[in-house]
């Protein structure tokens, strides 16, 4: 399976914002994007509508990239909306109007599978449509079935977005109460183990063989294996202490030739799980992270932080995953 696309918008700059009414920073989007109301107003569709039209930081041509391949007369195409945790959307799920999308306000549990069907409609033909909601293993998640869509022939190419719903108070309070996400007061304070919040979207295109050759695109990277997980664990929100869940995606994947590692980091006590594991698989290898740069993006994050280490990296890795109800991904990828 070969990327051919990738374009991402999220958060780099980290701002105090007003009159919030948690005790946590929150990460803007983009470079200086629009200004965010106590960091939970940015929505996935405005989130979307930035990738796709190459607004605060994205790159452009995006649109035109997919709306060619979901064209009449192009190979069987498919695309998933990744939406991350779309049962905490809430009351707050109203989608901003833009000069692509109208304004609607969607029920709890309704934004993916919603706005898939109405995204989907914007940017062509499509003949199959899947929405994911795997926390933050979404992205990824995403990718796997893509992955085994086009390697049983199904379908020759699948556009992923991946999004999430955009830091709700249920995030906030969630993460804060729990210890999880860094307080204002503890933003500089490098001894406190705890990740930042973020936003951010990721819109990825997968082609076979058979469909390059038919487009001509150029792949960026091919992903070599894939594999998703679960551990059990007393709590939804942690890893176990063994991190069996961690070992099954490592050991399930061919990881020969490995140069570096993207790991999901979210600079919380799993951190040493994490790396113990690694340790004990790899030895001294190089460890990539993300997160302290753009925040934790939620859903989105294994999309975008893998999407990153392929611009910006060379070589083969192992990028890696973890979520809410612990679960796990694992995805080695060639960039080439």
């Amino acid at each position: 399976m070969y990327i051919t696309h990738t374009n991402s918008v999220y958060s780099e700059e980290i701002d105090l914002l007003d009159n919030i009414p948690y005790p946590q920073y929150v990460h803007k989007v983009g470079n200086g994007g629009m200004p965010v109301e106590q960091g939970i107003k940015i929505m996935p569709m405005q989130l979307i509508d930035y990738v796709l039209t190459g607004k605060c930081g994205a790159d452009k041509g995006t649109y035109d990239f997919v709306s060619s391949l979901a064209s009449p007369n192009q190979s069987k195409i498919g695309f998933i909306l990744a939406a991350g945790n779309n049962s905490w959307t809430g009351y707050l799920t109203t989608v901003l109007r833009s000069d692509s999308y109208p304004s609607y306000r969607i029920p709890v549990m309704g934004i993916s599978q919603v706005q898939a069907g109405y995204i989907a409609n914007q940017l062509g033909s499509f003949d199959y449509i899947a929405t994911d909601s795997t926390s933050c293993v979404s992205g990824h998640s995403a990718w796997y079935t893509a992955k085994n869509m086009l390697t049983l022939g199904v379908l020759h190419a699948v556009v992923v977005i991946s999004v999430d719903n955009g830091l709700s108070e249920e995030y906030l309070s969630i993460f804060g109460e729990s210890g999880l996400s860094k307080l204002v007061h503890e933003e500089n304070d490098k001894s406190v183990k705890k990740f930042r919040l973020g936003h951010g979207c990721n819109v990825t295109v997968f082609e076979s063989l058979t469909s390059i050759v038919k487009t001509g695109n150029i792949p960026l990277a091919e992903v070599m294996s894939m594999h998703i997980a679960s551990e059990y664990h007393g709590n939804p929100l942690g890893i176990s202490p063994l991190g069996e869940g961690y070992k099954k995606v490592i050991d399930n994947v061919d990881t020969n030739g490995i140069n570096f590692v993207k790991t999901h980091n979210t600079f919380s006590d799993d951190n040493q799980v994490e790396k113990q594991i690694l340790e004990e698989k790899f030895g001294d290898i190089r460890l990539v992270s993300y997160k302290l740069r753009i925040g934790h993006t939620m859903g989105a994050s294994t999309a975008i932080e893998t999407a990153l280490a392929i611009k910006e990296e060379s070589g083969r890795f192992l990028s890696l995953g973890a979520g809410m109800g612990n679960v796990f991904s694992s995805a080695v990828v060639n960039i080439l």
